[in-house]
C-alpha cells in the first residue's frame, strides 16, 4: 500500500510540472514594439529604392498600431503615423524621417506619405517612404520611391 501512495504523489507531482512547464512556454511571444528594425538594412532599402527591404523593416515597427478614429480624424491613423516617424528617428540615428502627408493619395486604402532624408557619404538622399493608412485595420508600408521636390 506504502508504494501505491508512492506512485500516485510522483505521478502528480509529474503531472503538475508538466503543467507548468507547459503554461509557461506560452510567454515566449514576441511583443511587436520590442522588435527592433535593422538601420543598416534599411538606410541600404532607402539609398537603393528596395521595396522589399523597406516594407520588411518599416512594417516591424507597425505591427501594434492600430486605428483609433477621433472626431478629428475619422481614418484613426493619424497619431499612428506620428509614432511610426518618432520610432524611425528613434531607432535609426542616421534617419530624418518626417511627415510629407496624411492620407493624402487617395487609394483604396488611402495612403500617407513619409519623406526621409539620409546622409549618404556627404550626399543628402532624399526618398519617400509610401504608407498604406486603412481606417480598419494596420498601417503597413507598401513601397519607397524617388522624392520630387515640388
Amino acid at each position: 500500500m506504502n508504494t501505491n501512495n508512492t506512485s500516485v504523489r510522483i505521478i502528480n507531482i509529474l503531472f503538475v510540472l508538466f503543467l507548468c512547464t507547459s503554461f509557461s512556454s506560452c510567454n515566449n511571444i514576441v511583443d511587436p514594439v520590442d522588435y527592433k528594425l535593422d538601420c543598416d538594412k534599411l538606410k541600404t532599402g532607402i539609398i537603393n529604392i528596395n521595396s522589399e527591404i523597406v516594407k520588411l523593416e518599416v512594417n516591424k515597427l507597425v505591427t501594434d498600431l492600430e486605428p483609433n478614429k477621433t472626431s478629428s480624424d475619422n481614418i484613426g491613423q493619424k497619431e499612428n503615423i506620428n509614432i511610426l516617424i518618432n520610432r524611425l528617428n528613434s531607432q535609426c540615428n542616421d534617419i530624418n524621417a518626417e511627415l510629407k502627408c496624411y492620407a493624402c493619395i487617395e487609394t483604396n486604402p488611402p495612403q500617407s506619405e513619409i519623406l526621409v532624408t539620409i546622409d549618404s557619404v556627404g550626399t543628402q538622399i532624399k526618398r519617400v517612404i509610401d504608407i498604406f493608412t486603412p481606417s480598419d485595420s494596420n498601417l503597413s508600408c507598401s513601397g519607397i520611391h524617388e522624392y520630387y521636390n515640388g
